[in-house]
């Protein structure tokens, strides 16, 4: 561990080398594709030469601040691969579904209102503004600076869900220093799916990059750090506009994680004042957050279980056509007893054979392999769930995962669970990264076989006085 940590296992040209190659092959790229294509190709090179020009610098600057020199390594390369995925992710979107995506709305859109943009004209009608009003919104402005380009879009939009999961991990590594910080990085950093679907213009990277902040936000709160509630403000921001639903999962999770956070030790007495005023700060973002949800669904009167049975159920219904269309659990039904199978559907299906085509093919090995881990470190996720009352973020993360799991056990669609469950997968990937429970040193088996030595020993010692 000695060697892997701290500045003296940093080699500066496991940084450099990834920089020096990510600029000789874009530069190249970009002058023959000056020669040889139209603005949406070229123009797309551009933007992704600019941008991995504008952002090795603080990449390189944060790996050399990194302790452990192995993620500091990784840094770098996560970049490029993601940006990377952008090339695949618009392949599969253009090439194999010939523009049947979502991707392609809010290309028309961003291309249509960009001019309007640069004259200062903000009045083109996008519709309901939250959820697709936003992405067409924001697809836009990008196209105002950058001009019309797939692309480019996709690049840019590749480039947010980078900086989203380097923001989950830094949340990790602030609220879980027991953490193993290699294992967390190569899982959320190299896992297909959070490479491939936060690649596109589209929801996914908007959220990845706005649930990474509004996670960072929370372990800077759990964490007594400086800055949290506004760091968790400016995320919640972003998911709200896109997903209010998502926002008030983690809402109800923060608070929970919040109430059950432990005083600090030699706490003063305004301590209790203190943490009732960030209750009361966190239960007003989250009436803000339900009432956004609320406009979204169409929800007039209370949102209470019974109206959010009828939005599940509705859900299910409307994502059970199509190709990958499979039998959901209905909402109704999903008790604590059929919690597991719920799981599994969401977190881990397609299996191989329920797969259709090959991108859920390759869904399906990656559902395969990541159930593997879960069964192979079920010790860490034991660990984990033991260590929630001592770290309030894996509190966060558990709550997300399991409210998550009930929310999204109605969708009825292996293809949208694909690209929704990795708004999950940051968080439910932290109980992989936390130290494996240990019966020799924990449990209350353990606990009270101590408990009886020290007992047997005090008798040992009044018989021989």
């Amino acid at each position: 561990m000695i060697a892997t940590r701290g500045a003296r296992a940093f080699r500066p040209y496991g940084l450099t080398l990834p920089a020096i190659v990510a600029v000789g092959a874009f530069v190249g790229l970009l002058g023959w594709a000056v020669e040889h294509t139209s603005y949406d190709t070229w123009g797309g090179v551009l933007v992704a030469t600019v941008l991995v020009l504008a952002s090795l610098p603080p990449v390189l600057w944060l790996a050399r601040k990194e302790e452990d020199a192995r993620v500091a390594r990784l840094l770098p390369w996560a970049l490029l691969l993601k940006l990377g995925a952008a090339l695949a992710r618009l392949a599969v979107a253009f090439g194999v579904y010939d523009g049947v995506a979502d991707a392609s709305t809010y290309h028309a859109a961003g291309t249509m209102l960009a001019p309007m943009y640069r004259r200062g004209d903000f009045s083109g009608d996008v519709g309901r503004f939250i959820g697709t009003g936003f992405l067409k919104t924001l697809t836009g402005v990008i196209y105002a600076v950058t001009g019309a380009t797939r692309l480019g879009g996709f690049v840019v939009f590749s480039w947010m869900g980078f900086w989203g999961l380097y923001l989950f991990y830094r949340a990790f590594c602030l609220a879980c220093p027991e953490g193993d910080r290699w294992r967390y990085a190569l899982l959320v950093f190299l896992l297909p799916s959070l490479l491939f679907w936060p690649s596109s213009i589209g929801k996914e990277a908007w959220m990845t990059l706005t649930l990474g902040l509004a996670a960072y936000g929370s372990a800077r709160i759990l964490t007594r750090s400086r800055g949290g509630f506004a760091v968790l403000i400016a995320g919640l921001a972003g998911t709200v506009a896109v997903r209010p639903h998502v926002s008030a999962i983690l809402m109800v999770s923060l608070v929970a994680a919040y109430l059950l956070r432990r005083p600090p030790s030699g706490a003063s007495l305004l301590a209790p004042v203190a943490k009732l005023a960030g209750v009361a700060v966190l239960g007003l973002a989250l009436v803000l957050v339900v009432g956004q949800t609320k406009v979204l669904f169409g929800v007039k009167d209370n949102f209470n279980a019974e109206a959010v049975s009828q939005v599940l159920q509705r859900a299910r219904s409307q994502t059970s056509e199509g190709g990958s269309g499979f039998n959901a659990s209905k909402s109704t039904d999903l008790s604590p007893s059929r919690f597991p199978s719920a799981l599994v559907s969401v977190v881990f299906r397609p299996f191989p054979w329920e797969a259709r085509n090959p991108l859920a093919f390759i869904a399906s090995l990656e559902g395969t392999v990541l159930l593997s881990l879960f069964v192979a470190g079920r010790s860490r996720v034991v660990g984990a769930i033991r260590s929630v009352l001592r770290t309030p973020y894996v509190v966060l993360c558990v709550c997300y995962s399991v409210l998550f799991v009930y929310g999204f056990s109605s969708f009825a669609n292996f293809g949208v669970l694909t690209r929704q469950r990795v708004q999950v997968f940051p968080f439910l990937l932290v109980l992989l990264a936390l130290p494996p429970f240990s019966r020799k040193e924990q449990g209350w088996r353990a606990l009270l076989a101590e408990e009886r030595r020290a007992q047997e020993a005090d008798v040992a010692v009044r018989r021989r006085w």
